[in-house]
């Protein structure tokens, strides 16, 4: 099918299950922030769950249909339009020729996916379509959709086989966390701040890092330490010298300097795909 872009939204970008294998080059895995939500919008259109999908954040885009196919949207505070008039929600839907489809956001959502039915057409960088903003540099600058690009799939005419799959949990701003290797950098004071209590995600935050509003010190006895860089992963908590608690996420870099104070179980990344600025989160520890 082909779906051309009549506008593109805040920034909708192409993407799938990313790049891993690659953090010992720098490169970060990437790839969809909800994961779940990808794998289970493929699903609904017949595709391999790993396919790529549309990512959008914040405002969605307006498209024009020129060839038939099916399309699912799944998200939390989005809806799909098909010609102004609103469709249920986690079901495929079948557009034709003409058809508009608009991706409205409700004014509380931050993330959706946009699965599109058939093989597609994408260039890919270390065997993967999705976008990657390194600074101001795209480095797979067609996985970012513009007004008037037309993003077109090949047909193979496949039904969705029957599947347990679950669909994705609601959003949830409770975000399970194991301990870190420099957790006992922490005091109990210390911990009681970052664990269990609401922090707010503040500006800048993006698919990079979430910041939050906190400012809590490490023990006495660490706090003039130099940290070599080490390894960290989507997920990781760091604690930055002004006491700032920056979650990072799938476009973060592959090595830190920042005591990694908490780790993010994964389940749990897909929830953070949803968080925006202003939003509140609660770290808690998981059980031992």
């Amino acid at each position: 099918m082909k779906l051309q872009f009549i506008t593109s939204g805040l920034r909708t970008t192409t993407q799938d299950l990313g790049r891993p294998g690659y953090t010992h080059m720098g490169v970060p895995i990437g790839g969809a922030l909800d994961r779940s939500a990808m794998r289970y919008a493929n699903h609904l259109v017949g595709n391999a769950l790993a396919a790529p999908v549309l990512e959008v954040t914040l405002s969605g885009p307006h498209l024009h249909c020129l060839e038939a196919g099916r399309v699912a949207l799944v998200g939390s505070g989005f809806d799909l339009l098909l010609n102004g008039d609103p469709q249920p929600a986690l079901l495929p839907i079948s557009v034709n020729p003409g058809d508009e489809l608009i991706i409205k956001s409700s004014g509380n959502g931050c993330r959706a996916y946009l699965s599109v039915s058939g093989e597609w057409h994408a260039k890919r960088w270390l065997g993967s379509a999705s976008a990657l903003r390194i600074g101001s540099h795209e480095l797979v600058p067609g996985a970012v959709w513009t007004r008037g690009d037309v993003l077109e799939t090949q047909d193979r005419s496949v039904k969705p086989w029957p599947s347990t799959l679950l669909p994705p949990e609601p959003p949830s701003n409770m975000i399970k966390v194991s301990p870190g290797p420099e957790y006992e950098w922490l005091d109990d004071h210390g911990r009681s701040q970052l664990l269990s209590k609401r922090i707010r995600v503040i500006d800048p935050s993006n698919r990079v890092g979430l910041r939050t509003d906190t400012q809590i010190q490490l023990r006495e006895d660490k706090r003039r330490i130099e940290m070599v860089s080490s390894g960290v992963q989507p997920g990781t908590v760091q604690l930055t010298h002004g006491g700032q608690a920056i979650i990072l996420m799938r476009d973060g870099q592959t090595i830190g300097g920042y005591p990694r104070v908490l780790q993010c179980a994964s389940q749990s990344l897909d929830q953070l795909a949803h968080l925006k600025v202003g939003d509140e989160l609660i770290l808690s520890l998981i059980d031992s």
